[in-house]
């Protein structure tokens, strides 16, 4: 069927662009990666060093979670289901037990 392979291209595309955004987030890792290194070898005082890698660090670190987030976007396209986040998911399981119950909790 036509449909079928039209949503399996588009999961291609998806998987693809999502692809290129990680390799691109990765390639910034090992950027500020030799930034660190870099760093380390300077003639700076160590408080400055440990903050300049403290900040860099901070970075890498949030670069990761971008990456992260990336992949479970793709793979929550590439699923073509949407997840529920944590939050919703507590919040209706509270109120669910709640009922069972017969007492009110305020969120």
């Amino acid at each position: 069927m036509s449909v079928s392979s039209v949503s399996s291209q588009g999961a291609s595309v998806v998987s693809a662009s999502s692809d290129a955004s990680v390799a691109q987030l990765e390639k910034q890792i090992q950027s500020v990666e030799k930034e660190i290194q870099k760093e380390n070898q300077s003639k700076d005082s160590d408080k400055t060093k440990q903050q300049v890698i403290q900040e860099l660090e901070m970075e890498v670190a949030m670069l990761q979670s971008q990456i992260q987030q990336a992949q479970a976007k793709a793979a929550r396209k590439s699923s073509g289901k949407s997840a529920t986040p944590a939050s919703a998911q507590n919040s209706a399981s509270r109120s669910q037990s709640s009922s069972k119950l017969g007492v009110d909790l305020v969120a």
